[in-house]
Order: structure tokens, then C-alpha cells, then sequence
């Protein structure tokens, strides 16, 4: 089995690959990082970046499964016509709308906003009530390496915004280390990278 992550950051690297380990240590995995991607996604916008995502993307069709890790350039994955591509986003928002209409969505970048309210739409229906809370005061701490800086920043900010939901959304995988913070909220709080994970390696089993 072998599967391709396709990372707009590196440190998702070691997360993606310790999930896998767990999930299917047997799994052959292929790492692909182009930082310079969500950099210029932010300035000049997802759709203007079609042709160099996915040609990027085109070159890991090998493997699999291809497990794009970045939500900004999901809906770009989205276009290609084929199963064995994945955005990392679309697991978690099934998984969430399952829970209920009232749905919290956290993010740290706006270029993600759109993209993923879209998602969310499209897998829950006409019935979603959806806040977006931002932190996008987190981001920078992200991008310095300060984890735990980070995690705290998130936390408070989806801890304002929390009451009344069905359930919380880490819309962005580097979100992920927030949810222990988060635990005690009594809300569900899901995260993409376990669930888009497992989605990856049963279309690489299937």
C-alpha cells in the first residue's frame, strides 16, 4: 500500500506519519512539501494556483492514495476525477454533520473560510447553522514553531464561541493540537488528520 501526503507544511510531515503508523504501519508513505504554495494562495487567491497544485499533485498519482493536507487548496482537489484523491477537510465535516445543524467551524486563515463553509454546506444540506470563529492571531505562532503558544491561542478563542453547538470543528489539520485543551467543554471537537487518515488508507486498501 502506498500512499502520498501532500503537505503545505513541514511539520505535517511527522504527524501524518505517526498517524499512519498507527493506523497502517504496513502503509509505504511519500511526502510531498511546497510551503511556497499556501504562501501564494494567501496573496493571489486558491483558483489562480489550479495549474501548479495540480501538477504537483499529478506527480504522486502512483501511489494509492494522495491525501492533500492542506484545506485552503482542497477545493482544488475537488476537480480531479479521481477517488484517490483526497482533501483532508471532507472527513471531518461528514463526521461532523452528523452531530447536528449547529456547527462551530475554527479556523486560523481566512483563505480558508470559504472553502471549508462550502464543504460543510455540501455535506450537511440546507439545515447547517454554522459559526466561523477565527484565530488568526494563532497562525504566526504556528508558523514560529510555538506549538503550545498556538494550541492555547485556539483554545480560548473556540471556548468564547463553543456554547450552543452541536459540535466543534479544528478545520485546519495543524488545529488538531488544540482538542485535548477542548476536551472538557462537554462538545464533541473533531479534528481532519485521524479521520482523513483512515479515509486515505481504505481507498488505498480499496
Amino acid at each position: 500500500m502506498r500512499i502520498a501526503c501532500f503537505h503545505t507544511a513541514a511539520i505535517h510531515q511527522h504527524t501524518f506519519s505517526a498517524l499512519f503508523a498507527e493506523q497502517a504501519p504496513e502503509a509505504s508513505l511519500i511526502h510531498m512539501v511546497r510551503d511556497d504554495l499556501l504562501s501564494e494562495a494567501q496573496v493571489v487567491g486558491v483558483e489562480a494556483l489550479i495549474d501548479p497544485v495540480l501538477e504537483a499533485l499529478g506527480a504522486l498519482s502512483s501511489a494509492d492514495a494522495i491525501l492533500c493536507t492542506c484545506s485552503t487548496l482542497g477545493p482544488l482537489v475537488d476537480t480531479i476525477q479521481s477517488n484517490k484523491y483526497i482533501r483532508v477537510d471532507r472527513p471531518v465535516m461528514e463526521a461532523a454533520s452528523e452531530h447536528g445543524p449547529k456547527i462551530l467551524l475554527a479556523l486560523c486563515l481566512e483563505s480558508t473560510r470559504t472553502s471549508s463553509l462550502a464543504l460543510l454546506t455540501d455535506v450537511r444540506g440546507d439545515d447547517l447553522d454554522a459559526t466561523v470563529t477565527m484565530s488568526e492571531d494563532a497562525w504566526p505562532l504556528f508558523m514560529r514553531g510555538e506549538l503550545d503558544a498556538f494550541a492555547d491561542a485556539i483554545a480560548a478563542d473556540v471556548a468564547i464561541a463553543a456554547p450552543g453547538h452541536d459540535a466543534i470543528v479544528l478545520g485546519q489539520a495543524s488545529m488538531a493540537v488544540a482538542a485535548p485543551s477542548l476536551s472538557a467543554l462537554g462538545i464533541p471537537v473533531l479534528t481532519s488528520p485521524p479521520l482523513a487518515v483512515a479515509r486515505a488508507i481504505a481507498v488505498a486498501s480499496s
